[in-house]
């Protein structure tokens, strides 16, 4: 039977194999996150929350902005409670993506990603991936 994440139990019905949540998910030396689709609002939404292992993580993490809308939008990366990633969109016609955000992670980091509507209170369509390299 197929293991979800990397490790555990294996997928029994109502697991989850495309593996999207908050959590970070390792497969050999690799590790990754698919957030899946969060309407993020006027106030700051975590779409990831998670605290690295025992290894050091060469990430590109990257934002989607999953909705054809026009609000601008502020997206946070935030390593042990400090904030080293913000930046602004302004809001888009068509499903996009937001360029690579290229992180070391630190082992034992506690990382925390978000979104937030600047624009409106109305919640909008956002997501977030990370695909890493892990190295001992």
């Amino acid at each position: 039977m197929a293991l979800i994440g990397g490790g555990g139990a294996g997928n029994v019905a109502g697991g989850n194999p495309s593996g999207t949540g908050t959590s970070l998910n390792y497969v050999g030396d690799f590790a990754y996150l698919h957030t899946g689709i969060v309407d993020a609002t006027d106030t700051e939404t975590i779409l990831a929350d998670f605290t690295t292992g025992t290894n050091m993580i060469d990430a590109s993490i990257q934002f989607h902005y999953a909705a054809a809308a026009t609000d601008d939008f502020a997206y946070r990366i935030k390593i042990n409670s400090e904030e080293v990633v913000k930046y602004f969109v302004g809001g888009g016609t068509v499903d996009t993506f937001i360029n690579d955000v290229i992180l070391i992670l630190a082992p034992y980091s506690s990382v925390q990603i978000t979104a937030e509507n600047v624009s409106s209170s109305s919640g909008v369509g956002q997501c977030a991936t990370l695909r890493g390299r892990v190295y001992a």
